[in-house]
């Protein structure tokens, strides 16, 4: 296990990674963090601050933390660069000692840690050693932070046995073994996630442990995932991590006392972690191709057009969602026009990625499962926050009515129920009335559609679902999802089946009745409100659960936009 965190730390960045995970691991150990990095003001070659005892025989003392990565060697330690080990010590101690140390701090002894995931090369060991030893006086030395002593403090802190038992560390290890079979390799770690998010009984401090230990843990497979150039089994491993974390760390989210707080920074941790694992999946695997007709679907490397459909779907319900949390990042910056202009363009690059990848992979007209109404109604949502798109969302629109109805009409792959690989690959596999009716019992896929071209008044694919109920498919059950009372308990683990279903949704009616019923249903079945997520606005999270555990996205989302639209066009009104 010390050979795989070493491997780990020697592989982080400096910025974001390594100096991210100091402030936990010294809070492990015990030590009050008194200064965690931060961007936009100096620092004085501090990049973390500490005080307190790394032993229980030791003395306190204020621990001042420069963090580099990876190795140090000349061009670290001082090659003229600003940023190098050496002057950042000078500013600790010329400028950070003398004037920024708390003042309860102040006559205690102080201790500069030299901090690096890597080793001293040997080029520059003499000149650290004498240089350390020349600025060494009574009441201040400095000490060797390297990736041996941080991967061993790791293990004895983070990692120790009683907190992370056998069979954890056995499935961490499993997991990234098996990174180059995602598959595996996600099945591995969902357990680990399972057995550290099991806090029942636990108390908050317990909590803490195992929620810092998942985040650890996570930045592992991270690291590993990365190196081997393969994120599927981390960028799956964190949107359940994620979720999972939200749902244990509950009885924390809204309290200040000093535990609670710190169990909300390392959730908050685990979610910026899911977001940059996302945008590296996107950036790296998926943006660069979007524009290349065909380049994804070749991608998939299958002769079979099944494989290609499903993994397409895949990818387009993971633009939405990248999409929809940078839409939300947004949201959250308070006077910042640097970071509202960096998660502006996010959101039109990907909002323009999932519009190129529909263009250039025209598998996405023609969906086979009913569920991959979930990957159309995010792409929608992502989609419909820019008003410059609603023309993509028309043409797309009216692309898939148009397929499925000749799909029906050919008796070609049409959209079903069926779950099987083995059938789907068979699908249709008769021509018959009664086959259809067998595999096309209910629908998610149709409402959605009609609710969004009423919404925006796309008038001809909503017309197109109305043949098609009536030509193909009068015995279906055209349903809309709900949340109950138990979605809460149940919808972050997924343990149990909850939700209900609107039944029967007629499509045969004008556009602006059904949505004024669905409206109205939403307003009387609003569970969806009373969601920690939503409460504590994370509502990205419920979109990223309905993805990952493929549960139908809730229409609340959908009429809020129309809610919005009627607002806007009454506001115009009044105006004129």
């Amino acid at each position: 296990m010390k050979l795989v965190i070493r491997q780990y730390l020697a592989s982080l960045k400096e910025r974001k990674e390594l100096d991210a995970l100091l402030p936990d691991l010294l809070s492990q150990i015990g030590l009050e963090v008194f200064l965690k990095p931060s961007v936009g003001s100096r620092q004085y070659g501090v990049d973390v601050g500490a005080f307190g005892k790394l032993t229980q025989n030791s003395e306190n003392k204020v621990y001042l933390f420069s963090v580099k990565s990876g190795d140090l060697g000349r061009k670290d330690w001082d090659s003229g660069n600003l940023q190098d080990l050496r002057p950042s010590i000078n500013e600790i101690v010329d400028v950070f000692i003398p004037n920024h140390i708390p003042v309860e701090y102040k006559n205690k002894p102080i201790e500069i840690c030299l901090c690096f995931g890597g080793n001293i090369k040997e080029d520059v060991r003499q000149n650290v050693t004498q240089y350390t030893q020349k600025q060494t006086t009574e009441n201040m030395e400095f000490s060797e932070w390297n990736g041996d002593r941080l991967a061993e403090l790791i293990e004895q802190h983070m990692l120790r046995e009683e907190l992370l038992p056998e069979n954890c560390r056995g499935l961490l290890r499993k997991s990234l073994a098996m990174i180059d079979e995602p598959d595996i390799s996600f099945k591995h770690f969902s357990e680990l996630i399972y057995l550290l998010t099991d806090m029942n009984g636990m108390k908050l401090k317990q909590a803490l442990a195992s929620i810092r230990q998942l985040y650890l843990c996570l930045w592992i497979l991270y690291a590993w995932c990365r190196e081997e150039d393969n994120l599927e089994s981390v960028y799956l491993s964190l949107e359940r991590a994620a979720l999972y974390a939200w749902d244990s760390s509950k009885p924390a989210l809204g309290k200040k006392n000093k535990l609670a707080l710190e169990i909300q920074e390392t959730l908050h941790a685990i979610l910026l972690l899911n977001l940059q694992v996302t945008q590296r999946y996107l950036e790296v695997k998926i943006l660069p191709h979007v524009q290349v007709p065909y380049a994804l679907s070749h991608a998939v490397r299958s002769s079979c057009t099944l494989d290609v459909n499903l993994k397409m779907f895949d990818i387009l319900g993971r633009l939405a969602i990248g999409a929809i949390w940078s839409s939300w990042s947004q949201a959250q910056v308070d006077d910042d026009s640097d970071k509202f202009e960096y998660f502006s363009k996010n959101i039109s690059r990907y909002q323009a990625a999932i519009t190129s990848l529909i263009n250039n992979n025209p598998i996405l007209l023609t969906p086979y499962k009913d569920e991959q109404a979930i990957d159309i109604a995010l792409a929608l949502f992502a989609l419909s926050s820019d008003p410059y798109q609603l023309d993509n969302m028309h043409t797309w629109l009216n692309g898939i009515t148009n397929s499925i109805y000749n799909q029906f009409r050919l008796n070609g792959q049409y959209p079903s129920n069926i779950n099987s690989y083995a059938e789907l690959i068979e699908h249709p596999k008769y021509n018959s009335e009664e086959y259809r009716k067998e595999v096309t019992k209910g629908s998610v896929l149709y409402p959605y559609i009609s609710a969004v071209s009423a919404i925006f008044g796309f008038l001809q694919p909503y017309e197109t679902v109305q043949k098609i109920k009536k030509e193909f498919l009068p015995h279906c059950n055209f349903q809309v999802f709900f949340f109950t009372e138990e979605s809460e308990e149940h919808f972050y683990k997924f343990e149990k089946t909850h939700g209900a279903t609107l039944s029967h949704v007629c499509v045969d009616e004008l556009p602006e009745k059904l949505v004024e019923k669905l409206s109205d249903e939403c307003k009387q079945s609003n569970k969806l409100n009373e969601l920690s997520a939503i409460k504590y606005s994370h509502w990205p999270l419920i979109l990223m659960g309905c993805r990952h555990y493929r549960l139908p996205v809730p229409m609340h989302f959908f009429m809020s936009m129309y809610e919005q639209i009627n607002q806007a066009a009454e506001d115009e009104n009044k105006s004129s």
